[in-house]
């Protein structure tokens, strides 16, 4: 089973009815986290899905839709302790930023920061670690805003054959073509639409359009794109978002709402 969770599947100003984009990956070994903005605690358990379980959270950026839930996270964690240790992964500027929030909001907590076990990912090439003896975590610097390096994901399952890639906040670039070459899903944001809004440059703000996640899939290669990072235009443009998307991406197509699941292996 390698069963992915969407969470969220909005932006930070999201559809009605929408929490901010988050997702898990679990397996027979690992329930995996990645990102954890303001509506992650609420969003995992309307899921079914307990905070307390999680073994491993990435956390691709400091924006606030990216990183504010996780201080109750944090929280969770300090009423019940997990052994071995939750493990973070980030940038040190990321570190900084959730320790900061943590200490402002849930002081009562912040010792519990210091039981993590923090691996710091580099705002740059390429690195990878190794989640399970099974899964390397991948991750690369994408086209994001220079004051906020934002870091793509790549999950391989390396005992099956099997990855998927994320985009968090990101224009479209060769780095994240290269990071998801391959993959069996990519979970690619469309923060805007080219039909819907032809007078926004996504690229200005950072972002991609549906058509642009696309672009990128079909470069990529990927067979499954799944368009995240919904904004409040979208909620009833889901046939727009895939349309664009399929002009260049001939594969599946998914535009996930909350809740939603698939499994990799299916």
């Amino acid at each position: 089973m390698i069963e992915v969770t969407f969470v969220g599947t909005g932006s930070a100003l999201p559809p009605i009815g929408h929490g901010t984009t988050v997702f898990t990956v679990q397996t027979e070994d690992i329930l995996f986290l990645a990102d954890a903005g303001p509506t992650a605690f609420d969003g995992l358990q309307r899921a079914g899905i307990e905070p307390a379980e999680i073994d491993a959270i990435f956390l691709s950026h400091g924006h606030a839709d990216h990183v504010l839930g996780f201080p109750q996270l944090v929280l969770q964690a300090k009423l019940e302790p997990k052994d071995p240790p939750l493990k973070v992964f980030c940038t040190a500027q990321v570190r900084e930023i959730v320790h900061t929030i943590v200490k402002l909001t849930f002081p009562e907590a912040y010792d519990t920061l210091g039981a993590f076990q923090w691996i710091e990912l580099a705002e740059g090439p390429r690195q990878t670690n190794d989640l399970t003896d099974n899964i390397q975590l991948a991750t690369q610097i994408v086209f994001g805003p220079p004051y906020m390096p934002v870091l793509g994901l790549r999950l391989d399952f390396l005992d099956k054959g099997i990855a998927l890639a994320f985009s968090a906040d990101t224009a479209p670039s060769d780095e994240l073509a290269s990071l998801a070459t391959g993959c069996d899903l990519l979970i690619h944001e469309a923060s805007f639409s080219a039909m819907l809004q032809p007078d926004v440059s996504p690229e200005m703000f950072f972002h991609s359009d549906a058509r642009q996640a696309g672009q990128i899939a079909a470069r990529a290669g990927v067979k499954q794109l799944a368009l995240v990072h919904l904004n409040q235009l979208h909620s009833n443009h889901r046939r727009v978002l895939t349309a664009e998307a399929a002009e260049s991406f001939k594969g599946t197509i998914l535009v996930p709402d909350d809740g939603d699941r698939i499994d990799l292996e299916t």
